[in-house]
C-alpha cells in the first residue's frame, strides 16, 4: 500500500477500484470527469453525501473554472480558487484518505497530483433530537444525545460558548473505524488527564469499537471491579456539567451516551434533578436515594439473617407472625428469598424488553398475579413479598442504571452470606466489598474521594447547599482553576443593590 497518491491518475483510479472493492461494491459511486484541465476523479459513498451540494459546490465550480492547471499543486489551487464548499482539505495518504470517504466525505483525485481533496458534504439519515430515555426530568432540559457525533458536539457547543472547549476527533478501529471524540475544557482539565486517555485510546486493538460499552471497558482501570468507573450520560446539560468541573467527555459515533472521566462513586448518586430544584428539595431526593440505595442492599440480607440466626432481637408479636405465616412453607427461608428476588429482576427485566406500551402493564399484572398465586401456594409469605417489594423500590430511586445493576448483586452476595453466616457473615461481606470498593481508582484518582481519601470540596455531596456557596470544582479538575467564580448573593446585603 503506498503512502502516498500516485501521480497518474489512472493509476490513482486503479489503486480505489482495489481497496474499495469497486468490482463488486455499487454503494461507492464514481465519475470521471475533465474540469480546469485535468482529468479528474470523484468518489462519494451514496447516500451518505448531498448530490444537490456536490453539483453547487464541486461539479459546478469545476466544470466552469477558466482555470488550466498541472503540476503537483494542482489539488490546493483548486481548494483554493475553485471549490465554494465550506470545509476542504487536502489528504495524501490513499488509506486515510478511503476513511475520510467511508466517514461520508467527497473525494475528487487529480492528474499530476500526488494529493486528494476531502470535502464535507455529509447528508445522511439520522435519528433526531429526542427525550431522554432513562434520565427522565420533571423540571429541566429534554433533549438528548442521539447516534450521531455531529449532532452531539452541536449540543454541547450550544451550551459550551467559550473558546476553551476543546473537540478532538480520532479514529478506533484497525478493521472497521469509528469516529471518537474527545471533549474538555482548556485550563479546567489537566493535561495529564488528556494525556492518560490518549495512552490508552492508542494502545486499543480491535477491529472495531461499535458501542461506548465496549470503550469504557477497554479504557477503565479495573474491568474486574464491581462498579463502573466511568460516568455515562444521555443529557448534554449533565455532560456540560462534567466539562465544566474539569473532567473529560467522551462520545463515540453511533452511541446515543457519553462517559465521563475520572469520576467518583457520588458521580453515580446525583441527579439532575438536584440542581435543576431549590437546593433543600435537592438535598431530600438524595436522602431518600439514599435511603433506597440501603434497602436495596441490606434489606433482604438483614431480613434473613434476623430470622434465622437471631430471632431473639424480633418482637414477640412480629416474631410469632413469621413464624405462623411460615409454617406451611416448603422452602427454607434463604432459598425462598433468592426465589422471591429472581422472580422480580425476571419480571423486571422482560418489562424492560416488551414494547412500552405493553411493559409497564405487564409488570404490574405479572407482580400481582405471581405474588398472590405464590402466597396462595403455600411457596412464600407475605412478608417476604413485602420486603422483595421494598427493595425492588429503593433500587428504581437510584438516578443510574449500572449503580442500580451493581447493587443487585451486591445484594445477592450479601444476602448469601447473611443465610449461611448470619449477622457475622453479613458483616464480613460489608466490610469486604468495602474495601473494594475502597482500592478502586477511575483514571488513576480514588473512587471515594473527596470523603476517603477526604479532599477539599463543596457542600454538594449527600445533602445540597446553596449555589452560592459552592465555590470549588471538583478534585479532578486543574488545582489552579479549582475556584470557580461564583459569589455571594451581596444584594442580600444592606445597600447592596443601590
Amino acid at each position: 500500500m503506498p503512502t502516498e497518491f500516485y501521480r497518474d491518475v489512472e493509476k490513482n483510479v486503479r489503486l480505489m477500484e482495489e481497496m474499495l472493492h469497486l468490482d463488486v461494491n455499487n454503494d461507492v459511486v464514481a465519475r470521471r470527469f475533465h474540469a480546469v484541465g485535468l482529468s479528474c476523479a470523484l468518489y462519494y459513498v451514496e447516500g451518505m453525501s448531498s448530490g444537490e451540494s456536490m453539483g453547487e459546490h464541486l461539479l459546478w465550480p469545476l466544470q466552469s473554472s477558466p482555470l488550466n492547471l498541472s503540476g503537483r499543486n494542482a489539488a490546493r489551487e483548486v481548494m483554493k480558487h475553485v471549490l465554494t464548499a465550506p470545509e476542504v482539505k487536502t489528504e495524501a495518504n490513499p488509506r486515510k484518505a478511503v476513511q475520510e470517504l467511508l466517514f461520508g466525505q467527497t473525494l475528487i483525485l487529480f492528474d499530476g497530483c500526488t494529493e486528494a481533496v476531502v470535502a464535507d458534504l455529509r447528508s445522511y439519515s439520522r435519528r433526531s433530537v429526542s427525550t431522554p430515555q432513562t434520565e427522565t426530568l420533571v423540571v429541566g432540559p429534554h433533549d438528548a444525545f442521539n447516534e450521531t457525533l455531529r449532532d452531539n458536539l452541536t449540543l454541547l457547543h450550544r451550551r459550551m460558548a467559550t473558546p476553551d472547549f476543546v473537540c478532538s476527533i480520532k479514529s478506533l478501529g484497525d478493521k472497521a473505524a469509528t469516529q471518537l471524540a474527545i471533549c474538555y475544557v482548556d485550563g479546567l482539565c489537566p493535561r495529564e488527564t488528556i494525556e492518560e486517555i490518549q495512552r490508552r485510546l492508542n494502545k486499543i486493538n480491535l477491529d472495531q469499537v461499535l458501542t461506548s460499552g465496549i470503550l469504557e471497558q477497554l479504557i477503565e482501570d479495573d474491568p474486574y471491579a464491581p462498579l463502573p468507573q466511568m460516568a455515562a450520560t444521555e443529557r448534554p446539560d449533565r455532560a456540560v456539567s462534567f466539562l465544566m468541573e474539569g473532567q473529560a467527555v467522551l462520545l463515540l459515533d453511533g452511541s446515543p451516551r457519553a462517559l465521563a472521566l475520572p469520576m467518583g462513586i457520588w458521580h453515580l448518586y446525583h441527579s439532575p434533578d438536584d440542581s435543576y430544584m431549590r437546593w433543600q428539595y435537592g438535598t431530600v431526593m438524595r436522602v431518600l436515594r439514599l435511603i433506597g440505595a440501603l434497602l436495596a442492599l441490606y434489606l433482604p440480607a438483614v431480613f434473613v439473617s434476623l430470622v434465622i440466626y437471631h430471632p431473639m432481637t424480633i418482637p414477640m408479636t412480629l416474631l410469632t407472625s413469621i413464624v405462623q405465616s411460615r409454617s406451611a412453607i416448603p422452602l427454607s427461608l434463604l432459598g425462598e428469598a433468592l426465589l422471591m428476588l429472581l422472580i422480580f429482576d425476571l419480571i423486571n427485566e422482560s418489562a424492560q424488553r416488551t414494547p412500552s406500551l405493553m411493559g409497564s402493564s405487564l409488570g404490574l399484572v405479572s407482580t400481582l398475579i405471581l405474588g398472590s398465586a405464590a402466597v396462595e401456594a403455600g411457596l412464600v409469605s407475605p412478608l417476604l413479598i413485602i420486603v422483595v417489594a421494598l427493595t425492588g423500590l429503593g433500587s428504581y430511586a437510584l438516578p443510574n442504571y449500572s449503580l442500580s445493576f451493581a447493587l443487585r448483586i451486591g445484594q445477592i452476595l450479601l444476602l448469601l452470606a447473611a443465610g449461611l453466616m448470619g449477622w457475622t457473615g453479613l458483616c464480613y461481606m460489608s466490610l469486604l466489598l468495602l474495601c473494594w470498593v475502597a482500592s478502586m481508582t477511575s483514571l488513576g484518582y480514588p473512587y471515594l474521594a473527596p470523603t476517603s481519601p477526604r479532599r477539599t470540596h463543596n457542600p454538594d455531596i449527600v445533602s445540597r447547599q446553596p449555589v452560592f456557596r459552592q465555590r470549588l470544582r471538583t478534585y479532578v479538575s486543574n488545582p489552579a482553576e479549582m475556584r470557580r467564580t461564583v459569589g455571594p448573593m451581596r444584594w442580600m446585603r444592606k445597600g447592596g443593590g443601590k
